[in-house]
């Protein structure tokens, strides 16, 4: 059973990016990059020409968003014969044997999606848990670490390019569960990864758990997530997304820097989600 890993670029940091690459490669047959406009190419180009393996890096001079890329990595893939397609975030940096302990599971019934527990960077893990590798379906898995089953994409046409960046994780979910296919989750930490600029700090004796996302971050989450919940009634509710952003204004209000930008682009967020067109925009087969 051979599998590609595909990971998306935008400016990345080259250290982090090196750290992936390097605990990647030797769990899979190859790794194809998309880089979506980076300001720093020649430099990834270098570290690409530097890393002896199975690498082939696809360039984009613009930022098209992650679906786009996504898309464009499977396409690839596909062309290449290739039947899974382990997906990662730039900064993402898998633990030896995930790879391993997905094949031991491929064979899971509906199978579309394969994804694992993560370690955020940013917080620190005081709890000891052990790793039994039991699989349970889940609604929704994140994109970085998860193992998708190619011909399940090719199903659905790939990912919806309207998105750009949050939520298309989500949305494919949905999008595979409409036609038969189940995301599922392996109780094993293999994922390490850095989700926003998260702390945790006490508040009333709880903790309280904050990403700490930019401006722009909080808009596409409010605009995708709502788009979602109107595209899959039957899987999200919109006036509860709707609910939960204003919940997460007050959060803003609270525990964040530079509360009036991310206030304002979450009220433009709400506003493009609930009047976006609900037109698909897949594309995985469209050039």
């Amino acid at each position: 059973m051979k599998i590609v890993a595909g990971i998306v670029l935008y400016n990345p940091d080259i250290e982090r990016l090196k750290e992936n690459i390097s605990a990647c490669l030797p769990q899979v047959d190859e790794i194809i990059l998309f880089d979506n406009g980076s300001e720093n190419i020649q430099i990834v180009k270098k570290l690409i020409s530097s890393i002896k393996g199975n690498l082939d890096l696809l360039v984009s001079n613009e930022n098209l968003g992650i679906a786009y890329a996504l898309n464009k990595i499977a396409r690839r893939a596909i062309n290449k014969k290739y039947k899974w397609l382990l997906t990662l975030d730039q900064d993402s940096v898998i633990y030896p044997g995930l790879v391993k302990h997905y094949k031991e599971n491929i064979d899971l019934q509906q199978l579309g999606q394969l994804s694992c527990r993560r370690i955020d960077r940013n917080i620190e893990e005081k709890d000891i848990i052990l790793n039994n590798c039991s699989v349970k379906e889940v609604k929704y898995c994140i994109t970085s670490g998860t193992l998708i089953s190619l011909q399940a994409l090719k199903k659905i046409n790939g990912f919806d390019q309207n998105l750009f960046i949050d939520w298309v994780d989500n949305e494919v979910c949905c999008a595979l569960r409409k036609v038969g296919y189940k995301t599922y989750e392996l109780d094993y930490k293999g994922l390490l990864q850095e989700m926003g600029h998260a702390t945790c700090v006490n508040f009333l004796g709880k903790k309280i758990y904050t990403p700490n996302y930019t401006p722009i971050r909080y808009f596409y989450i409010a605009r995708n997530s709502i788009y979602v919940a109107r595209k899959y009634p039957l899987e999200e509710n919109r006036f509860k997304k709707f609910l939960q952003q204003i919940k997460l204004q007050i959060h803003i209000l609270f525990f964040e820097k530079n509360k009036m930008k991310k206030i304002k682009a979450i009220k433009s967020g709400i506003y493009q989600g609930l009047t976006l067109n609900l037109t698909d925009n897949r594309g995985l087969y469209e050039e």
